[in-house]
């Protein structure tokens, strides 16, 4: 059996600043392990610094969100002078700045996996320093971050699991200490993510606050953050969509199902993640929730998203970076034409730019903070900015999208489709029309929903798409495997053999 180094980069260690800035940190000094477990600040530290590595540009904070990955799943047509991208496009995995991008994707998401393994030792051998509740919590969202992360490494780096489950994909770390691991095959790792989850599940259910509280994004100075932002952690709501998501990638729509209707059936996710308010979208221009951040299970903060716009998207400054869609194609194709649909109104801009045309993707734009009209040098407290720095991650409409494909009887596949339909503002679908291809519809559904997420490359290498119309607007293109084998970085020749 291969094995694969894990490369130990550094146990990252953050402290929290004030709650004022959500949860902004600011680099320590490095301390030793036993120091920093020995108080209960100590291990919120810890906890800080992994949800701190998955906002970097090397995972979530770029390339599995709206760069790297949507380009794979051809979203856009890059400019030709970026060779970076033209080589994602075609796409051309040798390509020197493609592998060394993907071996910064493996090593970040593999040290970060190592240090929930730290935490989780120390969670395990520690008395007294948290109460059980917080035990129970931490404990369950370091166990679901990294079953989180393994998922998404198998689903980038591993076969298509539908055609080749035994496959060799990736390792599976739960160790502490830096060692050689072997490459397992697919179902092997996915046994391994599932029991993560249903373990994380069991320690989150009763303790976590976010099941009788939501998501308290938000903070009075008489209380304390450490369980408070629960969209910004790995909370109870997030491992059961985690769960549906994970079986439905493994082939078990039966599982997926049940994941998907214990969540859509809690009569607590409707009062907690409730569907976007569109008074806070089309009649709100001074803090528009583009994110649609209400419906977000967990994401990620990010006082910096706004650059994301400035510096890919704008047409005006993204320079050699400027990513878009074919001309003309966002609102006739990917829309239907449907222009009511809150995704297009909100998220898409026509180009002002001379020699651009077609629509600019303004989901990122910068918010900026609300000024009291009263006294323009104070913050307007009464309005919300939270969504103004939140970066989706999992998202609910997901979960329904995985009820639609997994439920039996029509009518209730094209129900679990048309409720996100309805918050969207557009018509609902009659499953009693043999015009309409369900699957079809669903697969479009992902595309408008997941613009900058990083979800739709995982859908159609999950559904093994061999053929489609792209995205980004080309004709019938046939893919194949080679564009969903993404190599696994050799570890070995770029870092050494450091066990």
């Amino acid at each position: 059996m291969k094995l694969h180094v894990i490369i130990y980069l550094s146990l990252l260690l953050f402290l929290g600043s004030g709650c004022s800035d959500f949860l902004d940190v600011q680099p320590k000094d490095k301390q030793s392990e036993e120091q920093l477990f020995a108080t209960r600040g100590g291990f919120y530290t810890a906890v800080n610094g992994i949800y701190n590595k998955l906002a970097s540009s090397s995972l979530y904070g770029k390339n599995l969100t709206y760069e790297m990955i949507d380009i794979l799943a051809f979203r856009y047509t890059p400019l030709s002078v970026n060779k970076y991208y033209t080589a994602l496009v075609k796409p051309d995995y040798t390509d020197e700045t493609v592998e060394a991008n993907l071996s910064n994707i493996w090593s970040s998401a593999y040290s970060t996996i190592l240090n929930c393994n730290v935490l989780l030792k120390n969670l395990e051998v520690s008395t007294g320093v948290l109460n059980e509740q917080e035990k129970k919590v931490l404990t369950g969202e370091a166990l679901a971050l990294r079953a989180f992360l393994h998922l998404d490494m198998l689903r980038l780096f591993g076969p298509v699991y539908v055609k080749e489950p035994s496959a060799e994909a990736i390792p599976y770390n739960e160790s502490d200490k830096v060692s050689a691991l072997p490459i397992l095959s697919a179902d092997t790792v996915m046994g391994r993510v599932l029991r993560d989850i249903h373990a994380a599940e069991q320690l989150l259910e009763g303790n976590d606050p976010v099941i009788e509280q939501g998501a308290m994004a938000s903070l009075e100075d008489d209380q304390e953050v450490y369980l408070r932002y629960r969209q910004l952690r790995f909370n109870y709501y997030a491992v059961l969509a985690l769960k549906a998501r994970a079986y439905l990638y493994a082939g078990d729509k039966v599982n997926a199902l049940k994941a998907a209707h214990q969540l859509l059936t809690d009569e607590n996710v409707a009062k907690h993640f409730p569907a976007v308010d569109p008074n806070k979208l089309l009649a709100n221009q001074r803090t528009p929730d583009r994110v649609f951040s209400t419906e977000v299970l967990m994401g990620f903060y990010d006082k910096a998203r706004a650059d994301i716009y400035t510096y890919y998207f704008d047409d005006e400054t993204a320079g050699n970076n400027f990513l878009q869609p074919k001309a003309n194609f966002v609102l006739s194709s990917l829309f239907g034409n449907e222009s009511q649909d809150y995704r297009y109104q909100t998220h898409w801009r026509a180009a002002t730019s001379v020699g651009v045309q077609g629509d600019i993707f303004i989901k990122y734009k910068k918010i900026d903070k609300p000024k009291d009209e009263k006294n323009p040098d104070k913050p307007d407290e009464n309005l919300e900015y939270f969504h103004a720095v939140l970066m989706p991650l999992i998202r609910l409409s997901e979960v329904y999208y995985i009820a639609a494909e997994c439920a039996e009887e029509p009518e209730t596949r094209f129900g679990y489709l048309n409720e996100v339909r309805r918050h969207r503002f557009i018509p609902i679908l009659d499953s009693r029309d043999p015009q309409i291809d369900l699957e079809n519809e669903i697969y479009k559904e992902y595309a408008k929903d997941f613009l900058g997420e990083g979800q739709l490359f995982f859908y159609m290498k999950r559904k093994g798409m061999t053929s489609f119309t792209g995205v980004n607007g080309v004709e019938i293109r046939e893919t194949g495997d080679p564009v969903y084998q993404v190599p696994v970085p050799d570890m070995e020749k770029e870092f050494g053999n450091i066990i």
